[in-house]
């Protein structure tokens, strides 16, 4: 009987299991389209920062190169937006171009 007992108990456990609630992730910056149109060759670092956020990625190797990049645990999240854009600034800090992916 207690066999019994264990075995329902631990097949109920395995059945709940199975039907757990996944939660999405989502880390970095999404960028809607129409922010684009914003940018212009000549705006300040700090220009930037205050126009799109702070990037989610400074490379020490190359400073003046910003990238920001959204993940998501769900592929169909927020299709519709940016999920990558790399910035690039001259050597004075001034935007040169940007490209999206």
């Amino acid at each position: 009987m207690i066999r019994l007992l264990l075995t329902a108990s631990l097949l109920i456990s395995l059945a709940a299991c199975s039907n757990a609630h996944r939660v999405r992730v989502d880390q970095g910056v999404l960028i809607e389209p129409e922010t684009l149109q914003y940018l212009q060759s000549g705006l300040t670092q700090d220009q930037v920062r205050k126009l799109i956020g702070p990037p989610a990625n400074v490379s020490s190797f190359k400073p003046n190169r910003w990238e920001y990049i959204f993940h998501s645990s769900d592929v169909n999240f927020q299709t519709d937006k940016i999920k990558k854009l790399i910035v690039e600034f001259d050597t004075n800090g001034y935007l040169r171009s940007w490209s999206q992916s």
